[in-house]
């Protein structure tokens, strides 16, 4: 099972792609973000709220700066370790953003990603309006 997303965002290349691996990026329900954009590294994400806790943590397998990144997904240690391929390209506007995410077990994991996903870029466009 897979996602697959594009989204032009009205934002230069250099700025969103450095945006996107940058653990200064919290986008909530976010509450903390680690990340070491190389290969083999880690990608973390955090959410503490009084309802959830949550981490999502991965690995790099593939950086190409202001290209392609290829990185593992996993919630709370679930054992469900989906895969992330994002690409990037300069358009006259701003920035084209291609997403695959795969390797789900579970229907609900699609679901719940497929519209995390749209909400992660509506909050993401809203962080980088602000810079």
């Amino acid at each position: 099972m897979k996602i697959e997303k594009a989204y032009d965002l009205p934002f230069p290349l250099t700025t969103v792609f450095t945006a996107w691996v940058s653990s200064d990026t919290v986008i909530p329900p976010a509450t903390r973000m680690d990340i070491l954009p190389e290969v083999d590294g880690h990608y973390r994400l955090i959410m503490e709220t009084p309802e959830f806790t949550g981490r999502n943590e991965g690995v790099f397998s593939l950086v190409e700066t202001e290209s392609r990144l290829v990185y593992s997904c996993e919630w709370n240690g679930d054992g469900e370790v989906s895969t992330i391929d994002v690409r990037f390209e300069a358009t006259g506007t701003g920035t084209h953003i291609e997403l695959i995410h795969t390797g789900f077990n579970k229907e609900e994991s699609v679901t719940n990603h497929d519209s995390g996903w749209d909400s992660y870029i509506d909050g993401f466009t809203v962080f980088l309006a602000g810079c």
